[in-house]
């Protein structure tokens, strides 16, 4: 009897330490796996599941990801939350690597948000055979200006205004109307090919862009969890 006793203290001893333990593993070996492609600090990145023995089955219930002015692909954040729900792993594959690879998420949505700075260099990237190019943000409007050469010969004022929107997994300027105005000649065209800002295919734990809104020059890319 004594030594069932026992067998069963070491026993409860090991599943308080891993309800205790088991979250700070996986949020560390979480942080570890996003770090190819997040900035991440640990405090970033919060882990819950009850009881905390589960996460040796590869189940967590929620993982919150807070971070600040995080990048990703080559595109500033300067907030970045995401919340995912009924989580699920390969253990055996974490504990090989050191790191927590989510495989599934029941749910979730993210929340991202960039700054005009960091979309006008975008910008000026994507528009192509513009020169001394100026971006302006009115509302939920973008208007981008500069010089285009006619004909390889003669050069003109172009005055392009639109919006962003996503196109599948795609982040879009969507153009709405453009005016080139050069040699005392104007020309105006309302149907112009989108121009793409960011691929978002392959984004990190499974989020799935959807929609943005524009305030105050701010960006929001809201998104969810694509199990598809």
């Amino acid at each position: 009897m004594k030594k069932w006793m026992i067998f069963f203290v070491i026993v409860a001893a090991f599943l308080v330490g891993a309800n205790s333990y088991a979250p700070q593993l996986a949020e560390a070996g979480l942080c570890e796996a996003l770090s190819a492609k997040f900035n991440l600090h640990s405090d970033d990145v919060r882990v819950q599941a009850s009881p905390g023995a589960k996460i040796f089955l590869g189940d967590i219930d929620a993982i919150t990801l807070h971070a600040n002015n995080v990048e990703v692909n080559g595109l500033k954040f300067s907030h970045f939350d995401c919340n995912l729900y009924g989580v699920h792993f390969k253990p055996l594959l974490a504990l090989a690597d050191r790191q927590v690879r989510v495989t599934h998420a029941e749910s979730g949505e993210m929340t991202a948000s960039v700054r005009s700075e960091e979309l006008e260099k975008f910008l000026v990237q994507k528009v192509e055979g513009l020169t001394q190019p100026q971006v302006s943000f009115e509302d939920d409007a973008i208007r981008v200006q500069g010089r285009v050469k006619l004909g390889g010969l003669v050069t003109a004022n172009a005055d392009i205004r639109g919006h962003f929107g996503m196109k599948g997994s795609k982040l879009m300027f969507i153009p709405s109307s453009v005016n080139v105005e050069g040699m005392g000649v104007q020309v105006s065209a309302t149907q112009l090919a989108n121009v793409e800002i960011y691929d978002f295919a392959g984004f990190p734990l499974g989020i799935q862009p959807d929609r943005v809104t524009m305030r105050d020059g701010i960006l929001t890319i809201h998104g969810q969890v694509s199990n598809s």
